[in-house]
């Protein structure tokens, strides 16, 4: 009676730790999020485009919202905001606050790095802590 106990007891304790230990493998991390804040580094596109005129954008996602910072050549960075999905495969689509749609993209993303694509162009990003205040400070 006193192994049976014994064995009981011990197949208790293994099918407890199963159990808690069931989420990740040890070593796996959590998937990478596309919620937070990033910069535009590098666009690569396969259209002509006249001159070069240089292209800043930052943008927030949070909880099915954005936010985006552009500035196109020198001035000041224009603000938009909408909705945001991110669907199956990765498939970013958007609206702005007034309706008109954007998307899809494809999202490859990484603890430090966002890379939005289609068939036409391929815009990689950086993650960073927030929005600078020389862009927020800076606005039409």
């Amino acid at each position: 009676m006193k192994i049976r106990t014994m064995v009981l007891t011990a197949v208790a304790a293994v099918l407890t730790l199963a159990a808690v230990s069931c989420g990740k493998s040890h070593g796996e991390k959590d998937e990478a999020s596309i919620e937070g804040c990033w910069e535009l580094y590098n666009v690569a596109t396969k259209t002509t485009t006249v001159g070069t005129v240089s292209v800043d954008v930052y943008i927030e996602f949070h909880e099915g919202a954005f936010t985006l910072y552009q500035r196109i050549g020198e001035g000041r960075y224009t603000r938009f905001d909408g909705s945001y999905k991110l669907g199956k495969k990765n498939e970013l689509t958007g609206s702005y606050t007034g309706g008109k749609a954007w998307g899809p993209y494809t999202a490859e993303i990484s603890e430090s790095e966002l890379i939005l694509s289609t068939n036409s162009e391929k815009d990689t990003y950086k993650k960073i802590a927030s929005v600078p205040e020389k862009v927020l400070s800076n606005l039409y």
